[in-house]
């Protein structure tokens, strides 16, 4: 499972690890689907840690109407609730 916690663009990684708020998780496959729809970049591996900013999260979204959206219902209400809380958003590989 890939786990993602909304994290305030401000703060730092290591906060995230201790005091965020838990925004839910995906398994590989669908990380690997969203990658092939340009959703989460190939340069991100599915047990490594990564981040994306509040702008960077409002970036994806038009990517959802290109892609079949069913596939990816859970990344993308996890990214809009990202943009509603105004905050980036980090993942932690397990």
């Amino acid at each position: 499972m890939l786990d993602f916690f909304f994290i305030s663009d401000e703060q730092s990684s290591n906060f995230a690890l201790t005091q965020a708020e838990y925004a839910g998780g995906i398994t590989m496959r669908e990380f690997e689907q969203a990658q092939h729809a340009h959703i989460i970049e190939y340069d991100f591996d599915f047990f490594d840690d990564f981040r994306w900013s509040n702008v960077q999260v409002k970036q994806k979204l038009p990517q959802f109407q290109r892609a079949n959206s069913e596939q990816f219902d859970v990344l993308k209400k996890l990214l809009q609730r990202v943009v509603e809380l105004n905050c980036g958003v980090i993942a932690f590989g397990d």
